[in-house]
């Protein structure tokens, strides 16, 4: 694709002479919007000339922005984050001080009540992440000998489950599955669900709750 001379207009804008001496502020930006413009190509499947041509701009643009070399204009930003349908402020999310990466160790997390406490069913957290108004969580569920079947527990969101030891009956609406390690669940838990009968203990059971946060 031959370059227009928008395009031209926009590489000296931006770019400017090859030895002119950077802003230290403005290469650290240009170095964090590098990074996650790259990330959000790659993780889009994107290369750089498709990229490229998608948000109206040169490729040759495009390479140096990447490279950190080049700062793009609000409006060369604009196009690119329209391309890669991510809104413009995601460019600006310092890496660094992201919260939404969790490890929990072996046999480690946090024991926690929930409803299902109270009928002896042990949940152990073993991480939490908050990606925009989205809430994960994970947990490890155990069911003992002291534990009580439980098949009309109801919440929101998305719910999956995936057995790690022992056999029950796991009902789910009105169906009704026998499951056992290895067998997992993935559901809609508005629906009455829980297990109702323990077949065999202990039960171990990943749970993950998918939740949309409302903050209105």
């Amino acid at each position: 694709m031959s370059k227009t001379r928008t395009d031209d207009a926009e590489d000296i804008a931006e770019t400017g002479p090859a030895e002119r001496q950077r802003d230290p502020a403005v290469d650290k930006v240009s170095q964090a919007l590098a990074a996650q413009i790259h990330a959000f190509r790659t993780a889009a499947g994107l290369t750089s000339g498709v990229l490229a041509k998608m948000a109206g701009i040169s490729h040759s643009m495009l390479s140096r922005i990447e490279k950190g070399t080049a700062t793009p204009s609000i409006e060369t930003l604009t196009r690119i984050s329209l391309a890669l349908g991510k809104p413009v402020s995601r460019f600006f999310v310092d890496q660094s001080e992201r919260h939404d990466c969790s490890f929990v160790p072996a046999g480690e997390g946090v024991t926690v009540d929930r409803e299902g406490s109270s009928y002896g069913h042990i949940y152990r957290l073993i991480g939490h992440v908050l990606s925009g108004n989205l809430s994960v969580e994970p947990y490890v569920v155990t069911l003992d000998e002291n534990s009580k079947p439980w098949s009309t527990h109801q919440t929101t969101g998305i719910q999956f489950l995936h057995v790690l030891e022992g056999k029950m009956k796991y009902r789910y609406a009105n169906r009704l599955y026998d499951v056992k390690p290895g067998d997992s669940l993935l559901f809609d838990p508005n629906a009455a669900h829980g297990p109702e009968e323990i077949l065999t203990t202990p039960v171990k059971f990943l749970a993950v709750f998918f939740n949309i946060r409302d903050f209105s």
